[in-house]
């Protein structure tokens, strides 16, 4: 019905256009594009470009953005080395009762997400990915190729010396991408304004020993929990912030209690919590609280018994919470084992949803296009521009023998 709408309503002379005697406002136009699916709305790009206006606002992609955040989808890497471009599969799968979208990638390389888009780290180039629309855009990496640290380091392994973040400054609305090269003493980190595509160096404070390898970006500012030098105790875990748009570092307020080794700080739905195990008697416990950003306070919104788990992911200690349901269960994940978990408030009961699975991060659908003024080409030249037919979600679990055909049959081809 509403490509019956594509012609405009009056001619370029401001007459009637006898071929579309109907007008529809664009705030109607809005609210009936709020509804369709992402593959409708990609399409409709296309009829006019007032369609394409309205479906690029500001106001339409935040509105989109509010509807889809209901939906509490997962993005996962659907692994793969083909060398193809990275994509997001148009359908996506359930595991258990939560749904997941997932994305052509290799598993293995490092990748960051916030807001919907994906950074994929390479050692020359930074990867900036919009998986809803498929806009990719590339950068400089920023690292010294030619220094004796880089050089130390294989391909596959690059982000060894570097801790990478990725998040939005909350002021100007522009992604930015946060690395810092560890050396002898970490002194300075590099960001990278995904809109200009400059870097620029910020000094990292002194008192700053080491920096733990996943940080948060929440409402502007990125976290990290940090070992602090100088201090009376021998192991003396705080959290740093950065402030995307000041650039600049602070130390945030937190109980000594809260933030050990095996602390995690991690953005759920919009707000920064710290989730840690820890053996309160006999059991192992998954113990997470959540700050209010204003005051720096404190709440524990969460203390899970890990008991009926298997004791070999029971205390496995590193534990990523990613996602909440209206009924307020909890999604959470085992890094190294990639074991997907979901604890349902109402019964105390965690039940295992899936087994090695690669996720990424909370997916929201985001149509906002990339700009760049960097002038740097949309594709990586690596990347071929088709998704390759031999890469597919048929299987549930993939099974090991199928790897080694695929693997096998690689040799041939």
């Amino acid at each position: 019905m509403l490509a019956s709408f594509s012609e405009p309503y009056t001619t370029k002379d401001g007459e009637l256009n006898p071929n579309n005697p109907i007008y529809i406002f664009p705030d109607l136009l809005e609210g009936i594009f709020l509804g369709l699916p992402l593959k409708s709305i990609l399409t409709f790009k296309t009829v006019s470009k007032q369609w394409r206006w309205i479906l690029e606002s500001d106001k339409f992609v935040v509105r989109r953005m509010s509807v889809q955040k209901s939906r509490k989808i997962l993005l996962a890497a659907n692994n793969c080395k083909c060398g193809d471009r990275p994509s997001l599969f148009p359908e996506s799968r359930f595991e258990g009762d939560q749904e997941i979208a997932f994305l052509h990638c290799d598993a293995e390389r490092p990748s960051m997400a916030y807001n919907g888009l994906v950074c994929l780290p390479e050692p020359d180039w930074i990867i900036v990915l919009n998986p809803s629309t498929g806009q990719i855009l590339r950068f400089p990496s920023g690292i010294d190729t030619e220094s004796s640290l880089f050089k130390s380091m294989s391909d596959e392994d690059f982000l060894g010396n570097c801790i990478m973040g990725f998040g939005r400054d909350a002021v100007r609305g522009s992604y930015k991408v946060v690395n810092i090269c560890v050396g002898s003493r970490i002194e300075e980190c590099d960001v990278l304004d995904v809109e200009t595509g400059e870097w620029k160096k910020v000094r990292v404070p002194r008192y700053v020993l080491s920096v733990g390898r996943r940080p948060a970006c929440v409402n502007g500012s990125m976290y990290w929990l940090f070992l602090r030098e100088r201090s009376i105790r021998p192991l003396d875990y705080r959290i740093l912030a950065l402030d995307l748009h000041k650039q600049e570092f602070h130390i945030v307020s937190v109980p000594d209690t809260l933030v050990t080794r095996v602390t995690q700080v991690v953005n759920l739905d919009d707000r920064l919590v710290a989730a840690r195990a820890a053996r309160v008697g006999p059991e192992c416990m998954l113990e997470i609280c959540r700050m209010n950003a204003e005051e720096e306070t404190w709440t524990k919104i969460y203390s899970i018994s890990l008991a009926s788990l298997p004791e070999s992911t029971r205390f496995i200690l590193y534990y990523w919470p990613v996602s909440v349901s209206k009924q307020g269960d909890l999604v959470f994940y085992t890094e190294l084992d990639r074991k997907l978990l979901k604890y349902y408030s109402k019964t105390g009961e965690v039940r295992c949803l899936s087994m090695d699975m690669p996720v990424i991060s909370p997916y929201l659908e985001n149509l906002a296009p990339l700009r760049s003024q960097s002038g740097h080409h949309h594709h990586h030249p690596g990347y071929q521009t088709r998704t390759s037919g031999r890469c597919r979600l048929f299987l549930k679990h993939p099974d090991p023998g199928l790897r080694i055909i695929t693997y096998v049959r690689s040799l041939w081809n």
